[in-house]
């Protein structure tokens, strides 16, 4: 057999893979927080530029298309910042290991050492609503975001397949007027190096609705 058909072999198997489901997640939700959140067109949720450590390919173009994704499946209910990552650099690895922190520790409030951290967003924040309504992606001058989605793209632990990339996104829903950390996932995902670009969107897409939605069994 070809070298050629033989990667394609591999690649079509872990595409198929990967769309079949082939991930693992584990959510967390605040138990004071009503689900599904209340997020539509005139009080969107806000995606915070997403840090791609480990994904095969060109991490800017990812980036925009898992921005596209993303207005594709929530319309005007979700914006997305990944444009302005520039403004934030990898601000959203060090939140979200610090959520991810909380998190394991089964504390949903950035308190501690993880204060910082959400000053520091909600700072950021500020710039970033303030760049948005300057062109006229937010009309309403008075808005600001009250839930904000931070994720992270890590690579994961363990073995490697040809052709293939292991990543790990985590992180959450922070409450921007109470800095509590609304909901929490940490996603285990398998990339075929040839279909990045198509998968990441759907796979984050996913991600976005486990964290805004209510758990299945409350639907």
């Amino acid at each position: 057999m070809k070298k050629t058909s033989i990667i394609s072999l591999v690649v079509s198997a872990a595409l198929a893979l990967t769309l079949g489901g082939c991930s693992s997640s584990m959510v967390k939700r605040n138990a004071d927080q009503e689900f599904p959140l209340a997020v539509t067109a005139t009080e969107p949720a806000f995606i915070f530029p997403i840090s791609l450590h480990g994904v095969p390919g060109d991490t800017t173009k990812v980036g925009l298309a898992i921005s596209g994704g993303a207005v594709s499946e929530y319309g005007a209910s979700v914006i997305s910042g990944q444009q302005l990552y520039d403004v934030v650099g990898n601000l959203s690895w060090t939140l979200g290991e610090n959520m991810r922190r909380q998190a394991g520790n089964d504390k949903m409030e950035m308190t501690g050492s993880a204060e910082k951290y959400a000053k520091e967003l909600d700072g950021k924040m500020k710039i970033l609503t303030g760049k948005l309504k300057d062109v006229g992606a937010i009309k309403d001058k008075d808005y600001n975001f009250k839930y904000v989605i931070v994720l992270h793209v890590d690579s994961a632990s363990g073995m490697q397949m040809p052709f293939m990339k292991k990543v790990t996104a985590f992180g959450g829903v922070m409450d921007m007027g109470t800095r509590k950390i609304v909901s929490y996932i940490e996603k285990d995902i398998t990339l075929a190096e040839d279909a990045v670009l198509a998968q990441m969107p759907t796979e984050m897409n996913k991600i976005i609705a486990e964290l805004l939605n209510a758990p299945k069994e409350e639907a």
